[in-house]
């Protein structure tokens, strides 16, 4: 008699959901707005909220196929069910290829970050800061694939600290730094600024800020109630990503106003 596989259990809840849709899509922030600020410049608030808007729509379809489909697999197995086999396949493999580029990219970000926040100039420099994206890829995967059912509740901790620490960024940058007349005068195109060149390379990078919706889709076969938690915890982790990012990158521009085309 064949074993019976065990499949995935139901033990997310809507905080769990809430605290992984949140870290896996603002923790992006930390990577694509300076991307995105060196092409846009002063029209970087701009196209944030015009990629968050696309998103929230992207996120929409998500949160419908969700609660149709639980099942773990996202967009793969929501094209897969919509037209045949060979269009889930290749949604598949290029969801694979979008999650190797932004752990690339988030693993790359680590040693820039610390090095500057504890002056260690050295680790920021090849080849060390990719030894140490390479050490941090793997000690990650090490840690869940050993814990993995119980790093939910720091989640919602490490989330819930983010959150705090970004809305302070905001609130004192909104009253210390704001300024209505910089923030207007920087709403267009700088100096040798481009719209086809620019800003249209901006918004696909201004997607980077939004990504990690793909992995809290995969989590419908893990939630305890997918149809009701998951939107829930979708729309509530995606609003606020959303508006921080706007107004971070509203901080940024009054704070360092584009000038000369940089």
């Amino acid at each position: 008699m064949a074993r019976k596989v065990r499949g995935f259990e139901r033990v997310l809840d809507a905080p769990a959901l809430f605290a992984i849709a949140y870290g896996e899509i603002a923790a992006s922030i930390y990577i694509a707005l300076g991307i995105v600020a060196a092409q846009a410049l002063g029209l970087t608030p701009v196209v944030l909220a015009l990629t968050g808007l696309l998103f929230v729509l992207v996120a929409l379809s998500y949160a419908e196929g969700t609660a149709a489909i639980p099942e773990t697999g996202g967009a793969e197995t929501f094209t897969r069910r919509a037209f045949n086999d060979l269009v889930g396949f290749v949604t598949g493999w290029a969801l694979v290829l979008d999650y190797l580029i932004v752990i690339a990219l988030s693993a790359l970000f680590v040693p820039h970050y610390v090095g500057a926040a504890l002056e260690l100039d050295g680790i920021r420099d090849s080849p060390w800061d990719v030894v140490i994206g390479i050490a941090t890829i793997a000690a990650i995967g090490v840690v869940r694939l050993v814990r993995r059912a119980q790093l939910h509740g720091p989640a919602l901790a490490v989330a819930l600290l983010d959150l705090a620490v970004q809305a302070v960024i905001v609130v004192l940058g909104l009253a210390l730094l704001f300024s209505p007349e910089v923030l207007t005068d920087g709403l267009s195109l700088a100096p040798g600024q481009d719209w086809l060149d620019d800003l249209l390379f901006a918004i696909p990078l201004g997607f980077l800020a939004y990504t990690g919706l793909e992995t809290v889709a995969n989590l419908a076969e893990e939630a305890r109630e997918p149809g009701r938690t998951l939107p829930r915890s979708l729309f509530s982790a995606i609003g606020l990503v959303v508006l921080l990012t706007v107004l971070v990158a509203t901080v940024g521009v009054s704070a360092f106003p584009a000038a000369d085309g940089t």
